[in-house]
């Protein structure tokens, strides 16, 4: 039996197996099968009889049908592992370009299947040829081992020698050498494969042909032939594409072209990778042991491919025809419309002849193109928010087209960027000012992150947006700064706080760098609140007298007013003038303690923890005082028991004058009903701080009365000290004056018509007293002088449900008096600090001129100053010798030790 044979029956044990399974038997036949029949024969490896090999073919046909596929592959992986031969295949191994896949699947090499992508093709004629010619080769085996023959023992391998060659058996061209016989009948095959023919041997013994040819030194030769038929075949179907490359490509017949493109290639890897199994001993061991240099069957038959249908390709691939409609395909695609051709199959087509990477730069020219025309015509008349939407629209859909035509993720990487660059990278600006301030008005924040999540992924697209925020921020603030009255600014600034926050949250919590984000909003608030210091720190400490006071009826329980004062608390931070606003609210603080009005003392001294004890030490001392009146009131009560005195409802205010704001203090009749009272306190006061004197405020004292307005109608009555010196008035005459008032009590005019203007009420106070005018006077046009000259008596008609009613304060102090008194008591403090920076660093410093000085002044100081007062106080500094001027340089300073 020839050893061709032999290598059939190993062909045939595994049944059914794919081609796969059946090299790889072939390979292990090679490196163990022979070993191991020497051996039982007890003879070399390298000798063999043709009945032995016959009989130890068969068993081992018997015992290794059942065995499993990884013995074999362990068997070809000893057999291809001395190999040298390198792979030049850019797209990895022949199984991977076949099957698409992104992964080498092993090192073993395995044989590329007969499936490409996905797609079934009609190979039947071929595969059952070989298979129905298996049985006849398996029939002719077993009559061969009925017939007894000597053992003649020959070579393994026989070789010729040198006459032989000499006289051309070895010739692969002589169609009378054995040589060319099987060229023939290889040749032949071939055809038939790349013919759709049946072919005419099995595979078996195609096989043992390919071995006699390398055996006989011809796998070069062998190898070129091949080479040459695949090549006129690829030539072939490049011709018959030529009838629709005559044809202009347009987008309405691109999907014909791909079609017959397609057609082409799917028949074409299918055929070769047949032809690359019959010549596998040829591919994988003869080539490798001669010249390891030649390309892989598989890889040269890709290379005829790419020379065949792109000879150019890395010159003009600009012209390649089928790039420009698979672009086309793409583009109708993204425009929504359906399209029939095998996509998928030819992109993979382009990666398997390594040409892809070509194709991609070609798509990416393309698309730079198309999409600077698409942002030169939609930037101008497109809003922000609508070239957004337009833009993200573009990239996904773009993106999601390619991941589904391509199995490479970088691909969808650089298509992605592309377009990013090509839409948003290059409309930065300009498109940030288009209705971009109505875009953060609107509130929308999938629109604004939207357009936020586009930006940022730019090179400095997040500075732009950034500075376009700040910008929107700092305008918007102006505007309220600017157009919103008194009594609203608060409430405005701190709602669009609010929707500032919204949006911080919502839309650019995913910024690169969050510091920076934050930091702009600061310095925007910053910014607009300072523009008018003095009146955004005054409107600001009202407003937290307003949610402080008692009275607030937005408060509905203890976690709301501490939500709305930590919300007030940022507004405070911003600002820059802490001192002016720490004036302000020490004037409210003062009266809702006094007059018992304070709404929560945790949220009083929340500002506490804001700022810390060092700015807040005078608030905190108010405090202080609050608590040591509470404890002398009671020990004032002990004092009255152990004195043998009634109790009376009276509570006394001991306050510390540094501490609280400056009021004016008069000396008035006090009411006999309350003279007693007083007395008594002030003499326990005496006994309690040895002989120390009090001095009453009592335009800061209030009082309940009980008011009789007719029979069975009394009412209580809250008022204030001078409001309740007048009330008793009327006990003793039914008019009054404002001139008798002032005799009588001794309280100011002013204060007697601020007060009595407060009784009379108005709209929505109570009248307690009526006016009664002369004829002879008139009517003024000013209240003021109306009252003046007026006279007043009770409301005997006076009728209200409430049992206790609080008689309202009127200030008819103008708010620029009370401005410039603010003024005028910042203005003492904020002297001392200047004096205090100025000698803390000229202490330190020694020595510095005057532009140095005045520059550090205004660094360390936390509020704004003129350089006009700094100088004014460094020559009061002078003047008191803490500091001297230079005698050789007048503007230098030196610290006076």
């Amino acid at each position: 039996m020839a050893y061709g044979d032999v290598v059939a029956l190993c062909w045939t044990t595994g049944a059914q197996q794919s081609i796969n399974s059946n090299m790889s038997l072939f390979h292990g036949f090679h490196s163990t099968f022979a070993k191991e029949t020497a051996e039982c024969l007890g003879m070399p490896s390298s000798m063999r009889t043709e009945s032995t090999q016959a009989e130890d073919a068969s068993n081992w046909m018997t015992s290794g049908a059942n065995q499993t596929n990884s013995a074999e592959k362990s068997r070809g992986k000893q057999l291809r592992k001395p190999s040298k031969r390198h792979n030049n295949s850019e797209g990895g191994t022949e199984a991977k370009q076949m099957r698409g896949d992104n992964e080498y699947v092993d090192e073993e090499m395995d044989d590329v299947s007969t499936s490409h992508n996905g797609r079934e093709v009609d190979t039947n004629g071929l595969l059952e040829n070989f298979m129905n010619q298996r049985e006849n080769a398996s029939r002719s085996a077993a009559n061969n081992e009925r017939i007894k023959k000597k053992i003649v023992i020959k070579n393994f391998k026989t070789g010729s020698s040198k006459d032989t060659l000499a006289a051309g058996y070895n010739d692969i061209t002589n169609p009378d050498g054995p040589v060319g016989r099987d060229w023939a009948v290889l040749s032949d095959n071939v055809y038939a494969i790349l013919e759709d023919r049946k072919t005419t041997s099995t595979l078996e013994m195609l096989f043992s042909k390919v071995r006699a040819v390398c055996d006989k030194n011809q796998s070069k030769n062998l190898y070129d032939l091949i080479v040459v038929i695949v090549n006129n075949y690829a030539k072939t179907l490049r011709e018959s594409l030529s009838s629709v490359e005559e044809v202009p490509l347009l987008e309405d017949n691109c999907e014909q072209y791909l079609m017959k493109f397609g057609s082409i290639w799917e028949s074409y890897p299918i055929k070769i990778n047949l032809i690359r199994n019959i010549f596998l001993y040829l591919d994988r061991i003869a080539l490798s042991s001669t010249d390891s240099d030649i390309v892989p069957l598989w890889e040269s038959f890709m290379q005829i491919f790419q020379k065949s249908f792109f000879p150019d390709v890395f010159k003009e691939f600009k012209t390649i025809k089928l790039f420009s409609a698979l672009y086309m395909a793409m583009q109708k695609m993204m425009g929504k419309y359906p399209v029939d051709s095998p996509l998928k199959s030819l992109t993979d087509m382009l990666q398997t002849v390594h040409v892809g990477e070509v194709f991609a730069n070609f798509l990416l020219t393309q698309l730079r193109e198309h999409y600077n025309k698409e942002r030169i015509e939609k930037v101008p008349n497109m809003t922000c928010n609508e070239y957004m939407t337009y833009a993200e629209d573009q990239i996904n859909r773009y993106s999601e087209l390619i991941r589904s035509s391509f199995d490479e993720p970088l691909a969808v990487r650089e298509v992605r960027t592309t377009i990013t660059n090509c839409l948003i990278q290059q409309a930065i600006p300009e498109i940030l000012t288009h209705e971009f301030d109505a875009l953060l008005n609107s509130g929308n924040i999938v629109d604004i992150s939207r357009m936020f999540d586009l930006c940022r992924q730019c090179i400095g697209g997040e500075d732009e947006v950034r500075a376009q925020f700040s910008k929107y921020m700092k305008t918007r603030g102006e505007q309220l700064i600017t157009t919103c009255p008194d009594n609203e600014l608060v409430t405005e600034l701190l709602a669009f706080k609010k929707k500032i926050n919204i949006i911080m949250a919502g839309a650019f919590h995913t910024a690169n760098d969050p510091t920076k984000m934050r930091q702009c909003l600061s310095d925007a608030f910053e910014f607009f609140v300072n523009k008018n210091v003095d009146r955004a720190a005054e409107l600001i400490s009202k407003h937290f007298h307003t949610l402080l006071h008692s009275g607030n009826k937005h408060v509905t329980d203890e976690r709301t007013l501490d939500q709305m004062v930590d919300d007030a608390i940022v507004l405070f931070r911003f600002l820059r003038g802490k001192d002016v606003f720490e004036a302000y609210y020490k004037r409210g603080l003062s009266k809702r303690l006094f007059l018992e009005r304070s709404a929560s003392v945790d949220a009083e001294k929340m500002l506490k923890t804001e700022c810390g004890a060092g700015f807040t030490y005078k608030l905190e001392g108010m405090f202080k005082d609050m608590d040591a009146s509470e404890n002398l009131g009671q020990l004032f009560v002990k004092h009255l028991a152990h004195m043998n005195k009634e109790k009376v409802n009276f509570t006394a205010r001991v306050i510390t004058p540094e501490y609280w704001p400056t009021y004016e203090t008069f000396e008035i009749n006090v009411p006999k009903e309350m003279r007693d009272t007083l007395t008594d306190y002030q003499d326990f006061y005496r006994l309690q701080h040895g002989n120390r004197n009090v001095r009453w405020h009592h335009g800061l004292a209030s009082a309940v009365v009980s008011a009789e307005f007719r029979p069975d109608f009394k009412k209580e009555l809250v008022a204030t000290m001078y409001q309740t010196a007048i009330l008793l008035l009327f006990n003793k005459c039914e008019t009054w004056t404002v001139a008798e008032m002032v005799d009588c009590t001794k309280i100011p005019e002013v204060e007697i018509v601020k007060n009595i203007v407060a009784l009379i009420g108005g709209r929505d106070r109570p009248k307690i007293l009526t006016m009664i005018s002369d004829a002879s006077t008139g009517k003024k046009e000013n209240i003021l002088e109306t009252v003046k000259v007026s006279k007043f008596t009770v409301n005997s008609n006076f009728n209200d449900k409430r049992c206790r009613i609080r008689i309202t304060q009127v200030n008819i102090k103008t708010p620029v008096e009370e401005k410039n008194d603010v003024e005028q008591e910042v203005n003492q403090d904020r002297q001392s600090h200047i004096d205090a920076a100025v000698v803390r660093i000229m202490k330190t410093r020694k020595a510095m001129t005057h532009s140095e000085l005045m520059t550090e002044v205004g660094q360390q100081l936390k509020f704004p100053v003129k350089a006009a007062d700094i100088k004014k106080r460094i020559e009061g500094l002078i003047e008191r010798d803490y500091l001297s001027r230079d005698p050789e340089d007048s503007t230098k300073y030196r610290y006076v030790t």
